[in-house]
């Protein structure tokens, strides 16, 4: 008799688990709390960049130094709305100790590695969906619009080749050859040819009709409204929709995780970061590589039909709450460094909000509770959930199948 498992959250990291457990022989149902045709959340609005050159997490010494020049700035990338975040002042203290060297450094090679193998599977998952993703592999340019910043990336570069990321470095001149079409106005860039990019919706849209017409169960419109708990175990879901029961069961719910786990008694110390995004008419640039602006923290991604800029970093932010005097400084610091981008007031863009669950060393949880021993925790992947999307499903699978995993991670 097969194994039931029970997903909870049906975003790219829930429908990666559901897609690998199924390969792998499990009677497989997603709990969702949101409708079947709503496209809102991170999973569809992030700029679908697969990161391998992303191997430091985000607490770290760097991110420290900079995020608190710019936290109290409403206009700066990484904002801390302080009347939201008080109650959370044991998260950004285990946020400050994460931030240290020693850390840092002992976390990188797992991050590179997450995302250097996910990328890989990507690869895998466009040839069984026949590139329904657009999954392409051109390498990501790190663009510095100052000689510090470019200084700065070139210290993590040199990082990345230790790690075995080949990488070349530009001056305007060699980046205006890669991308002839696009007029910038930087010091200098990097490329990245490790990264490679999907389009979320459409991956997103394809995940789901390959897992209904694989025998996935899917529960929409089901918010999770308790656990049933017996002798260290969750016995079973308890939604307004009726109760649900599995041989085991998977919270893979997003920046909403940490609620969910307090109502089986599980301290998940997981917060939103909201973030923004803006899709643009290809007409308006004509960028091929994908990039980032490193001191304005702006991404930018060619998709077939659009291109998508993605900025912001708003701790425990709501969405509803679009801050247009933040949206207005993302678009005026990326055409400052990228002319052909015409500048744009934000009041009269269709503005995509959503909320990224971050932990307090910006490297997820993936791995059993240790307080339910039915229960795998899969949250807190920050930017980089639809990059790590396909390996972190791979690897809950694996635990669920009680074989073993190349990766080492805490239980909560």
């Amino acid at each position: 008799m097969k194994k039931k498992i029970i997903v909870i959250g049906a975003g790219t990291i829930g429908l990666h688990c559901a897609f690998y457990l199924s390969q792998n022989g499990f009677e497989v149902e997603l709990i969702e709390a949101l409708p079947e045709e709503d496209e809102s959340g991170c999973s569809y609005g992030n700029c679908g960049m697969l990161v391998p050159s992303h191997f430091i997490p985000l607490a770290s010494p760097a991110m420290l130094r900079s995020g608190l020049k710019m936290m109290f700035d409403r206009k700066s990338p990484v904002y801390l709305p302080v009347s939201k975040n008080l109650g959370h002042l044991s998260w950004f203290l285990k946020f400050m100790q994460a931030a240290n060297k020693k850390k840092v450094e002992k976390e990188v090679p797992l991050l590179y590695r997450l995302n250097d193998e996910s990328r890989r599977l990507y690869k895998e998952l466009s040839l069984i969906s026949g590139n329904a993703m657009d999954y392409r592999h051109r390498g990501m340019l790190m663009v510095s619009t100052t000689e510090k910043g470019f200084e700065e990336e070139a210290e993590v570069a040199a990082w990345g080749n230790k790690l075995g990321i080949e990488t070349v470095t530009l001056n305007q001149k060699l980046l205006q050859e890669l991308e002839p079409d696009v007029s910038f106005n930087i010091y200098g860039a990097i490329l990245y040819k490790s990264d490679g990019q999907i389009d979320p919706v459409a991956h997103q849209r394809w995940l789901k009709s390959y897992l209904k017409a694989n025998g996935v169960i899917f529960h929409y419109n089901t918010p999770v409204a308790g656990f049933g708990l017996s002798k260290g175990k969750i016995v079973e879901i308890k939604t307004h929709s009726g109760t649900f029961k599995a041989d085991e069961y998977v919270l893979a719910a997003g920046a909403f995780s940490g609620n969910l786990a307090a109502m089986a008694g599980i301290k998940l110390p997981v917060i939103s970061g909201k973030g923004y995004s803006i899709d643009f008419s290809k007409d308006e640039l004509q960028l091929r590589t994908p990039l980032i602006l490193t001191e304005a923290k702006v991404a930018l991604t060619p998709f077939n039909n659009r291109i998508r800029l993605g900025s912001g970093m708003e701790f425990n932010g709501n969405v509803g709450e679009v801050r247009l005097e933040r949206v207005q400084a993302i678009l005026d610091r990326t055409s400052a460094a990228i002319p052909s981008l015409k500048n744009k007031t934000a009041a009269e863009q269709k503005i995509w909000e959503g909320l990224r669950p971050i932990t307090p060393s910006g490297v997820p949880y993936i791995g059993r509770s240790g307080k339910h021993n039915n229960l795998i925790i899969a949250a807190g992947h920050a930017m980089m959930g639809a990059s790590l999307g396909p390996v972190t499903g791979k690897i809950v699978s694996q635990l669920i199948a009680d074989n073993a995993t190349d990766y080492d991670f805490k239980s909560i």
